[in-house]
């Protein structure tokens, strides 16, 4: 495996951030409270660190030579991850931004919002299994 050591840390760690979102998101339902320094703190390191590895790995891939890209189906791996990753952390700030007004209130978001906590869930999960796949075509 020739993986560069950031890219076999940033799958690691984005495993671990999906527990927290699932952990703060079970939380949150099961003791109708937001975890406001756990979830915010995932949504810091995924800014800080996730998106701009994602930023640095377009850019390196940008400047590729084009006689040594990968393969088509690499590619459309690649551009379907990168946009849907980021369109799943757009979505997992406002969504908690929101639960943790809710929450503020008494409210248990989550469960009155079930449908969109499953589909939010099943969603973060094609994204972070399409990062893994990603991973395993690059590098294994």
């Amino acid at each position: 495996m020739n993986a560069p050591l950031l890219s076999i840390f940033t799958l690691i760690a984005e495993f671990c951030v999906t527990g927290i979102v699932f952990y703060v998101i079970w939380k949150a339902v099961a003791e109708v409270k937001f975890n406001k320094k756990l979830g915010f703190g995932v949504l810091l390191y995924e800014t800080i660190f996730n998106i701009s590895y994602m930023v640095m790995r377009s850019l390196d891939h940008a400047n590729e030579d084009p006689q040594t890209v990968e393969k088509t189906g690499e590619n459309v791996l690649g551009m379907f991850h990168g946009i849907f990753s980021l369109l799943m952390f757009l979505t997992l700030v406002v969504f908690f931004v929101v639960a943790e007004r809710h929450y503020a209130k008494g409210e248990n978001f989550f469960v009155h919002h079930h449908r969109m906590t499953r589909l939010f869930l099943s969603a973060w999960g094609v994204s972070v299994l399409s990062g893994a796949l990603l991973f395993v075509r690059l590098y294994l």
